[in-house]
């Protein structure tokens, strides 16, 4: 749930066809999540329910929004561990084992010099 703090209601007159209900009537909703600047406009009959759906709406935007930014982190992490590594690949003959130093996978050395599935350790 949002804390009210942090959003502005703002009810305003929807557009489009609707004539004087439309013309008269405040029913469309636009929330602002205040810390983000995420806008949300819903544009309904019903200013109770616009306002219920704008909020799920605003909510769904805010979870999308943090995900694609963890992500985006996590990302960044792991282009950084991957291009800083000096050493890629480690071939130990005597255990017949193949590391990727970069995504940190283990292959048999038969695999990936005998067949070529480099891609087992991507």
């Amino acid at each position: 749930m949002i804390p009210q703090s942090e959003l502005r209601v703002e009810r305003i007159r929807g557009s489009g066809p609707g004539g004087q209900h439309k013309n008269k009537v405040c029913s469309c909703v636009r929330l602002t999540h205040i810390p983000t600047g995420i806008k949300v406009t819903i544009d309904g009959r019903h200013q109770h329910k616009n306002l219920k759906f704008a909020i799920k709406e605003l909510e769904r935007r805010l979870a999308e929004a943090k995900a694609s930014k963890k992500a985006a982190v996590k990302k960044a992490r792991r282009d950084k561990v991957i291009h800083d590594t000096t050493t890629i690949r480690t071939y130990d003959f005597k255990s017949g084992q193949v590391k990727d130093h970069r995504t940190k996978k283990t292959a048999p050395l038969k695999e990936v010099l005998g067949k070529g599935k480099l891609d087992l350790l991507k």
